[in-house]
């Protein structure tokens, strides 16, 4: 399938390298019958990755309603629509325009933006997360984040030229 063009649009999308490592990362094998959430997502390319590799559920979110536009036409051409979702909002105020908990939470904001706290927040106060979900956040390698944001904490960062990976979880002790 033709990949869509999103010329003037100050889109970046993810290239295939971070798409690849971030799954490997996770484990393709982690990510069966799981949830996932694809905030400013863009072309879509991370959430489609996630269903491929067996996630039972993606909701797709994004302010530009024409790059949601496109994803709901993959959507309706891969015959995904009874395992994808596709939510409006502004990402760093507007979470709680989602239903459900989410195994995965994948980020992704404009490079100039440091979101991160914000939407940690607005993920625990709409209960989108439980003690088990990871938080993947893609970012430029000059922003340096903290290595704990609200409950959770940096378990891994890689980076990959200007783009850096860092994934959170929660510090639960049994």
């Amino acid at each position: 399938m033709k990949n869509f063009q999103y010329k003037k649009s100050k889109l970046r999308p993810t290239t295939s390298k971070v798409i690849g490592a971030v799954f490997s990362i996770l484990g393709h094998d982690k990510l069966e019958e799981k949830t996932f959430l694809d905030l400013y997502s863009g072309t879509g390319a991370i959430g489609f990755k996630a269903l491929e590799f067996g996630a039972k559920e993606c909701c797709f979110v994004d302010i530009n309603i024409s790059f949601l536009k496109k994803i709901q036409e993959k959507i309706n051409i891969l015959d995904l629509t009874n395992k994808s979702s596709i939510i409006k909002a502004n990402c760093e105020t507007q979470l709680k325009k989602i239903n459900g908990v989410f195994d995965f939470v994948y980020a992704d904001p404009p490079y100039d933006h440091n979101s991160f706290e914000n939407i940690v927040n607005q993920l625990i106060n709409n209960k989108l997360v439980y003690k088990n979900t990871k938080l993947v956040f893609e970012h430029s390698s000059r922003l340096k984040l903290n290595e704990s944001i609200k409950i959770f904490n940096m378990i891994q960062q890689k980076q990959y030229g200007d783009s850096m990976i860092s994934i959170f979880a929660q510090n639960i002790k049994d």
